[in-house]
């Protein structure tokens, strides 16, 4: 296990706790913001993890699907619109059971996924009919600048280190090319319910390895080669259950207005929020 508490992105080592959960801690650098858990689960530990992290149940998978289906097409639009393209070369990052793999096949672009559960691969494989890399991103040792786009949907906060991630994604990017990166905003949410935030375990400990917030993207992405990043709402998710169906709708409504009020300025936080970025050249 790795107990260094160093900030990854400001190098730092003052932290404050944010909240315990059995062995594990959340702290957040009091110099830039961002959040992680100590001890740290090794790449390896990380791995095995992950291999049993998809549902194999149909019923599961389809309401994965309905779940996930408003923060597609909305990422799908910012695609087209941001980058002006109506197809190109896409490779999505984590990409699950492929839902936005094929929601950008149907809209004409090429698309290949990186995935290591065996459950995700094979269901890609039988239903799509989509390449899919089966080991991480940083051991594939893709081409150069060969990707128009590159998405990450909940990932970036499961990975051991988001640097060398990101690094490597904007390797494999065209210059100009396209990121885009959805990912949870919990700590505000967790400081606000204190102690009750154990039982709902919005971390996910110990799966979710950092937490950003729109600040902390923006420099990290900053320091991995990417500008002109812009951080909106992009949907919000559809939960099967109604209890949790419910305030997912009616916060991420909320959120997408204050932020298109305000252009931007403002966003709801503890609400999912969509990064992207170019490549810079």
């Amino acid at each position: 296990m790795n107990t260094c508490c160093s900030c990854i992105l400001c190098h730092e080592i003052n932290a404050t706790l944010v909240c315990r959960r059995e062995r594990w801690r959340y702290v957040q650098c009091k110099n830039c913001g961002l959040v992680w858990i100590v001890p740290r689960p090794s790449p390896s530990e990380l791995s095995e993890q992950y291999k049993d992290y998809l549902p194999v149940d149909h019923e599961e998978i389809a309401a994965w699907d309905r779940m996930m289906m408003p923060v597609v097409r909305s990422s799908a639009h910012l695609i087209r619109t941001r980058t002006g393209a109506d197809g190109g070369k896409l490779l999505d990052i984590g990409c699950g059971f492929g839902f936005f793999l094929r929601e950008m096949k149907n809209c004409g672009w090429q698309v290949e996924g990186v995935e290591i559960s065996p459950a995700g691969i094979q269901y890609i494989r039988d239903r799509w009919d989509i390449p899919v890399h089966i080991r991480p991103l940083e051991e594939l040792s893709l081409t150069d600048n060969v990707f128009d786009a590159v998405t990450l949907f909940y990932v970036i906060e499961h990975v051991h280190d988001p640097i060398k991630l990101l690094l490597e994604v904007n390797r494999i990017l065209k210059p100009g090319g396209f990121i885009l990166l959805r990912w949870p905003h919990s700590t505000p949410i967790v400081k606000l319910l204190g102690p009750l935030s154990r039982k709902l375990n919005l971390y996910h400990t110990p799966y979710h390895l950092y937490d950003f917030a729109p600040d902390t993207m923006r420099t990290l992405l900053h320091h991995t080669g990417f500008g002109y990043v812009e951080t909106v709402i992009g949907g919000s998710t559809r939960p099967s259950k109604r209890a949790y169906r419910i305030p997912s709708v009616i916060f991420g409504r909320l959120a997408e207005i204050v932020c298109r009020q305000s252009h931007g300025k403002f966003m709801l936080p503890g609400v999912s929020k969509t990064t992207t970025a170019f490549k810079c050249s």
